[in-house]
């Protein structure tokens, strides 16, 4: 399942707005997605300095959560719930679109926006960070701001939280936190991500309830760490 499905879904079904004057992703495009929090899926086709689009506003709305799921408004939450209670572990492939384009990382070519004036950079806001546990026994998903320092750095600010605890885990052993960083996935996955299960519960097995069972991971080539395989 994926964030280009969910959007064809949703296009089809007229909740998608194309934006085509040029805009900047420094303070044009959040304020116009700030704007209209509470209306339509944003695709801005022209974005200045940039050959990609930026989207905006996926889960701006809960009908469009409930859509995503396949579920009506009331049942929302006992749907999370259940998928909290019993998260089932998603399908490891080898082969996924994710990997189709293999480069080093150069973060100036991504359009990541810069929201307000006295930010002290861009900030990736909705990037889905996946770690496990140097063990491999323990998994954490989770959502956190991401400040762009340069083409290979960003700065993340760690809370006592589960991905806090795996890091202080890593470093008692003298090791690095092995993370894959993911944009652009399933509206079930930034659920499950934003959801606090019990430490040990990986996320990704809330995700694959949420979708049914169809979720699926792949790992990453040089690290211990899964992606979704369509992000």
């Amino acid at each position: 399942m994926s964030l280009r499905s969910f959007l064809e879904k949703m296009e089809a079904q007229n909740e998608v707005a194309h934006i085509t004057d040029k805009m900047s992703p420094r303070f044009e495009i959040p304020s116009v997605i700030n704007a209209l929090a509470d209306g339509p899926i944003l695709m801005f086709e022209n974005v200045d300095g940039y050959p990609v689009k930026v989207v905006g506003n996926v889960c701006g709305v809960r009908s469009r959560i409930c859509q995503a799921l396949n579920v009506p408004p009331e049942s929302l939450y006992r749907r999370l719930n259940d998928a909290l209670e019993s998260p089932k572990p998603p399908k490891i492939v080898e082969e996924a679109p994710v990997k189709k384009v293999q480069e080093p990382p150069v973060l100036s070519k991504i359009p990541v926006l810069t929201h307000f004036e006295k930010d002290p950079g861009a900030y990736l806001t909705s990037a889905v960070i996946s770690a496990r546990s140097v063990d491999g026994v323990t998994e954490n998903v989770s959502i956190h701001r991401l400040q762009v320092l340069d083409d290979r750095h960003l700065a993340i600010r760690l809370v006592p939280r589960h991905l806090f605890k795996l890091w202080s885990m890593a470093k008692e052993e003298k090791r690095d936190l092995e993370i894959s960083i993911s944009i652009g996935v399933h509206p079930a996955v930034m659920l499950a991500a934003a959801s606090s299960p019990p430490f040990g519960v990986s996320e990704y097995g809330v995700a694959n309830t949420l979708l049914g069972g169809n979720l699926q991971l792949t790992k990453c080539e040089k690290i211990e760490a899964y992606a979704p395989a369509e992000a």
